[in-house]
């Protein structure tokens, strides 16, 4: 009805207040949040909404628990745009953060039937497997597992890549930029091996994402699986059909 005043329900007034707070007085991450009753006092909700609201931010990763401690704010995350061409060391870097990486296999192989099919590349083609834990600040943030087009830069091989950027060693010796890709993201529970990869609990929750990578020319350039801890990263869609690069991503970034 016209003129009918709806209530915000106290746990999302807890949020918004608790966001406004962090952001009023610029807290960073490591900060921790005041006592309850001063944070109460000042954003003007009960303890029991407070606690509600502390409780979402903590499972959403903005927040965390330090028993005996208190109430601190979480370092940013790293952001993959749907629809931009992501790089995880750029990413990172963007959050002001130090990316790394951990080679745990590297093997040249040929594309089966079902992988031939899935890339658009004919059966047998040389395709660089390579599997690399990769790490925020010195702590596991992700698993990826890609096969890489070696026709397209046949040196590859020859580098190691737990010191390189693979995407860096494709453009300056084969001169392949990634352009285009599509991606998958899905929900999913670490496996025993995943899981002391990540040095997690075996069924913790990860994103799991599925992309396929092309140049300009649509060259399929990488396919790259990657299982991903929610607690280190983020993902946003930019809205834009078409792939580029847009104002919301840019906003997003600096979020």
């Amino acid at each position: 009805m016209a003129g009918e005043s709806y209530a915000i329900p106290p746990k999302d007034r807890a949020v918004e207040g608790i966001l406004w707070y962090i952001q009023h007085h610029q807290l960073a991450g490591g900060d921790r949040l005041p006592a309850e009753r001063v944070l109460c006092e000042d954003i003007g909700v009960s303890r029991t909404a407070l606690r509600a609201g502390i409780t979402r931010l903590i499972s959403c990763g903005t927040l965390e628990s330090r028993r005996g401690s208190g109430t601190y704010v979480c370092p940013p995350k790293p952001l993959n745009i749907f629809q931009e061409t992501y790089n995880f060391s750029d990413a990172v870097r963007t959050a002001g953060l130090h990316p790394s990486s951990r080679l745990v296999s590297t093997e040249t192989v040929e594309a089966d039937e079902a992988l031939a099919d899935k890339l658009g590349t004919a059966v047998g083609a040389p395709l660089l497997r390579m599997q690399r834990v990769r790490l925020i600040e010195g702590e596991p943030a992700s698993i990826e597992t890609a096969h890489v087009n070696l026709s397209l830069c046949p040196s590859l091989p020859d580098h190691d890549f737990e010191h390189e950027s693979l995407y860096d060693v494709l453009l300056k010796e084969g001169g392949v930029r990634v352009e285009h890709g599509r991606e998958h993201i899905s929900i999913s529970r670490l496996n025993a091996e995943e899981a002391e990869l990540l040095q997690q609990e075996e069924g913790t929750p990860v994103f799991y994402e599925s992309a396929i990578e092309f140049d300009k020319d649509m060259r399929f350039v990488e396919h790259c699986k990657s299982v991903i801890l929610p607690t280190k990263f983020r993902f946003a869609d930019n809205g834009e059909k078409n792939g580029m690069r847009s104002v919301t991503g840019d906003q997003w970034l600096k979020q």
